[in-house]
């Protein structure tokens, strides 16, 4: 089962991302002021910069990753092997173990191993800092995370290959997503795209406010809503420091950024944490179409839940307390 549902992607370009440039250098509060609040209802992302702090244990993280790497498939003093067809060497019998690799792009994650560590989630979705911004956003009784989606990592894509982004809306039943940076991540080396203020144009196409299910009868108009979307919107490409967060609604246009650094003869890695919230309390259910669920979508942490309601254009904000 597929982590999200590609729409429209083939009829529509995507206008080139821009990089963004808002936000302090010093170390960003856990608290949310109103501008910030206000900033994220309309355009649908909050970045916090140097939220997590801990520079050993985001070097550990990556270690950790290199570690996990298939013998011979990359080797991390030689960029070269990066670039040089790395899935061609690929174990693909080992996928659901340590994750696939796709072009550039390796998830590594597993069901019951690669995402669920404690020193990963206590650097990303269980950081109180993290989850101190979290209960401001959708309120103080949050579901404890036992796992994050993973660690995802873009490789440089060869000079001579073409890259291209990959916009689509996750099918998740989160209530909010984060993505933790890692590393340094400059700009045109992978980060994270998304488009602003997407996530209140798509929210009426859906049967319930956080599920993975279009109503039926608005599929054929959330299909031309999200090409005019791809067409009109300059999405925005977040590049960011280790401890850096991004806060994104679920229904945000989003896409992994492309990895131009080999093009300028200096390659380097892209790695993000994401992860996913929701509040505590409600009749939570395994959804075994599209997950999330042990049978699809088993990376993401959150769950569909009886109470959700139908989407309204008053009840975008009606359970969380920004």
């Amino acid at each position: 089962m597929a982590e999200y549902e590609q729409q429209s992607t083939a009829y529509a370009r995507p206008l080139v991302p821009i990089p963004y440039t808002h936000g302090s250098s010093s170390p960003a509060s856990a608290e949310l002021d109103a501008e910030e609040i206000a900033h994220f209802k309309r355009e649908g992302y909050l970045m916090k910069r140097g939220l997590i702090f801990g520079t050993r244990s985001f070097a550990r993280i990556i270690d950790y990753v290199w570690e996990t790497v298939p013998r011979g498939a990359l080797y991390r003093d030689d960029p070269e092997s990066w670039i040089d067809q790395p899935t061609e060497r690929w174990p693909q019998e080992q996928a659901r173990h340590i994750g696939a690799l796709h072009g550039c792009n390796w998830k590594m994650r597993s069901p019951n191993h690669y995402g669920r560590e404690v020193f990963l989630l206590e650097m990303s979705a269980n950081h109180p800092q993290v989850r101190a911004c979290v209960k401001q956003f959708i309120g103080p009784a949050i579901r404890s995370n036992s796992r994050v989606r993973g660690i995802y990592v873009v490789l440089p894509k060869a000079p001579s290959a073409e890259g291209s982004l990959g916009p689509h809306v996750d099918h998740a039943a989160a209530q909010l997503c984060a993505m933790v940076f890692i590393a340094q991540t400059p700009p045109r080396t992978g980060g994270f795209t998304i488009w602003p203020r997407s996530h209140t144009r798509l929210h009426p196409f859906w049967m319930s406010r956080y599920g993975a299910h279009f109503e039926p009868s608005l599929k054929q108009a959330f299909n031309a809503e999200h090409k005019n979307i791809l067409e009109t919107t300059t999405p925005i490409e977040f590049t960011g420091e280790p401890g850096d967060v991004v806060f994104w609604h679920p229904r945000l246009i989003h896409s992994a950024g492309v990895n131009y650094s080999a093009e300028s003869n200096a390659p380097q890695i892209r790695y993000i944490v994401p992860c996913d919230f929701q509040r505590a309390g409600c009749t939570y259910y395994d959804d075994h179409h599209l997950g999330p669920g042990p049978k699809a979508q088993w990376w993401v942490d959150t769950r569909h839940f009886h109470e959700d309601p139908q989407p309204t254009s008053e009840n975008m904000w009606d359970d969380w307390v920004i």
